[in-house]
């Protein structure tokens, strides 16, 4: 920072005077503390008019600070450095040439507020310096200088209400000018903006139809459904007006989602709020349907306009018309919102408001669909916020103002209508949802009623969330509008035997409310026949004990072969070598990788096994039995043994799995450190293969090999079952 000059008019003589003040002014604000009183020619004191922040706000301008100062010298010109900090990020718009483009300086000298000639700087992402600023103490002695427009990111300090954005001001000089009570002083308290209740949780899409001409009043003659949505101001003057220093006004990004082919969605072009002359209003959140009727007035009365060929965040476009074609003529058009794979925005912005009053809004969003055939209707959802979404800090092309993307509070509180007769409120009757079959049984099947015991039109979804299993139960129909019966149907033929539960979810939002239901279901013995697992080993040592992820596995037992036969781990199918009445050899699936057991399961011919559950292991190996062939490719025998010095190939499994570390070799009680190759034999899936060298000068005869891996989780070796090898 340019260190502060001071010059004045001053007879001849007190230049040392003044020196020394000023060099007595430069230790102390370079050492961060003001000088006395006594020291200085124009005292200045801080304070600032704290205003309220929107939370989800990234671009919010903080109250104006002022410095008053007094006991100027009249005739001196006093220049210097100001640089003000807050514990937030200034987020001003930036111009090419790295200076803020709309932070305003003033200085009132007693003729009124000018402008300072000196140009607004980052310094650094959290404070703002204005280097060089100049003017003259007039004859009161007195001066005021004004900081306006600085805006901070007020999202950084979360969503609890009344967050403090705080300031400081640093002063660099010598003479002529001090700052007192330089304290950190309050320029804005955080509070949520946008406070929003929607008429239901999901939009169930089912047949909807649309008069020729399209218009609000049509669409309400012929039934066409709509879902509301209800806005409401966290704080008076919440939703701003544009203004000289905004790229737009406060705006409302709606985005919707999950329609189905076919869908059409109309919104209105004009929403008047809840101080017009009439408020625009779907008829289903406590007032009369109506498109609406505005007319302006002295004090303001919130007026949304649809905002046209507005991008996904929310930010460019413009409105649709700056003002209702006529006062107090009703509020009629509509636009058709485009979907494409069956989503879409639509953009409203704030065109006028009540700043000294809290407003709110609502209205409706129209659904054409023709009547679709058989099945669940679709459930497609809605969700605002503010716009435009940046999160953009500084930058010359970000939006002003600029929001988070965060979904709104309800408003029902703040309104007092949480409990209102107009909300929908769901009431669910059920019985015991507890069932009982023999595999491969007909289905079990209990119903549960849905009703709305209110007003307003219940939305309501059905979801199913299992805690063991999956598949093995379907409600009909999954989601519904107002009262209702769920077919609820468990499926012997879907889940082996053994005890499940799942929780059957009937949800019709926040407001309306929800309910959890309890499902078991226990499905008793295999069928006549069915399959029945013995045992389940390693392929290659024949023995039980933990399988391996990637590697083989053989399973033992009774009616285990079929024209259609799966083993499944945790659901995942396994691929099979061989399949017979007795025996299947198979390949462990990799996506078992890192967990310690699995239910596995054999079906065979739709009758399913009972679950059994395998251990796993990073790594267990075991050597084939043939499984040793010589350096000339011959099979390892008594008759055709390996000459010392020459290779050996020890065909294994279990060996190598995600997660396993070094694989090493012991022949004839020798440690084989570094064999000369390890790893899957290429082309054939769960094949594991150790190359070794046989030590010289071991005993002719029959011995005994192993072959390790490190399980890399206890960096301990895990060796095999010792084979016997053939040396000469």
């Amino acid at each position: 920072m340019t260190p502060i000059t001071f010059r004045r008019s001053r007879p001849a003589g007190v230049v040392p005077r003044l020196l020394l003040l000023s060099t007595c002014w430069f230790l102390a604000a370079v050492a961060g503390s003001n000088l006395a009183y006594g020291q200085t020619t124009l005292l200045c004191t801080p304070s600032a008019s704290p205003t309220q922040l929107r939370s989800e706000g990234v671009a919010e301008r903080v109250g104006d600070i002022l410095l008053s100062c007094s006991g100027g010298v009249p005739g001196s010109i006093v220049s210097g450095n100001l640089t003000f900090f807050l514990n937030v990020n200034i987020t001003n718009k930036l111009a090419s040439n790295g200076t803020f483009t709309d932070v305003l300086l003033t200085a009132d000298t007693g003729s009124g507020p000018t402008a300072v000639s000196a140009t607004a700087q980052p310094f650094g992402s959290m404070a703002v310096v204005f280097n060089g600023v100049t003017f003259t103490v007039q004859a009161s002695g007195n001066v005021t200088l004004r900081l306006s427009n600085l805006r901070a990111d007020a999202s950084q300090l979360g969503s609890a209400p009344e967050q403090a954005v705080t300031a400081h001001l640093a002063v660099s000089g010598s003479q002529g000018l001090a700052v007192g009570n330089n304290a950190q002083f309050t320029v804005g308290f955080t509070q949520p903006g946008l406070l929003a209740t929607f008429s239901s949780n999901g939009v169930t899409c089912t047949g909807s139809p649309l008069p020729s001409l399209i218009n609000m009043g049509n669409l309400f003659a012929v039934g066409t459904r709509f879902f509301s949505t209800r806005i409401t101001e966290g704080f008076p003057s919440a939703f701003q007006v544009k203004d000289g220093f905004s790229d737009a006004g406060t705006r409302i990004l709606l985005r919707y989602s999950g329609f189905p082919a076919g869908a059409r969605l109309f919104v209105p072009d004009f929403v008047a709020g809840s101080d017009a002359v009439v408020p625009t209003s779907g008829g289903d959140l406590g007032l009369l349907p109506s498109g609406g009727t505005y007319s302006p007035s002295v004090t303001g009365s919130l007026l949304l306009i649809r905002v046209a060929a507005a991008n996904e965040d929310g930010a460019g476009g413009f409105m649709a018309s700056p003002r209702p074609p006529f006062a107090l003529a009703p509020l009629n058009s509509v636009t058709e919102v485009l979907l494409t794979n069956g989503a879409g925005t639509a953009v409203y912005e704030v065109a006028d408001s009540n700043p000294n009053l809290r407003e709110s809004a609502q209205f409706p969003t129209f659904l054409g669909l023709a009547p679709l055939g058989g099945g669940s209707a679709t459930v497609a959802y809605v969700d605002l916020s503010f716009a435009p979404v940046s999160t953009e800090t500084a930058a010359a092309n970000a939006p002003v103002p600029r929001f988070i993307s965060t979904a709104p509070p309800s408003d029902c509180p703040a309104l007092g209508d949480c409990n209102a007769s107009y909300f929908p409120h769901l009431e669910v009757d059920s019985p015991a949802l507890t069932f009982t079959a023999p595999q491969n049984a007909f289905l079990q099947t209990l119903y549960v009623r849905v009703h709305n015991t209110s007003q307003g039109q219940l939305n309501w979804t059905a979801n199913v969330t299992y805690e063991s299993g999956s598949g093995w139960l379907t409600v009909n129909p999954a989601s519904g509008v107002n009262n209702a019966t769920i077919r609820v149907d468990a499926h012997p033929e879907k889940a082996p035997p053994g005890t499940y539960q799942a929780t059957l979810t009937v949800d019709a939002g926040p407001l309306a409310g929800s309910k959890n239901l309890p499902v078991t279901f226990t499905v008793t013995g295999s069928g006549p026949g069915g399959p029945i697992v013995g045992s389940v080993v390693n392929a290659a040592s024949m023995q039980p004990g933990p399988l391996v992820a990637g590697s083989l596995a053989a399973i033992f037992g009774l009616n285990l072969g079929g024209e259609h036969v799966s083993v499944t781990f945790d659901g995942a199918p396994a691929a099979f070598l061989y399949t017979g009445d007795t025996q299947i050899n198979l390949l462990v699936p990799a996506s078992l990788a890192g967990k310690t057991e699995s239910v596995m399961v054999v079906t065979v011919d739709g009758q399913s096994s009972a679950p059994q559950i395998v251990s796993l292991a990073l790594v267990a190996p075991a050597i084939f039995n043939p499984g040793i062939l010589n350096q000339n490719n011959t099979l390892n025998g008594v008759l055709n043994p390996a000459a010392q010095g020459s290779a050996i190939q020890v065909l294994c499994t279990g060996l190598v799995s995600p997660g396993s570390g070094a694989i090493t070799a012991i022949i004839a009680g020798q440690n084989i450190a570094k064999p000369i190759s390890a790893g899957p034999v290429a082309g054939v899936p769960g094949l594991q293969q150790v190359t070794l060298t046989v030590p010289k000068g071991i005993p002719p005869g029959a011995t005994q090999v192993e072959v390790c891996a490190v399980a890399a989780a206890t960096l301990q070796p895990v060796c095999s079952p010792p084979a016997s090898v053939a040396v000469k």
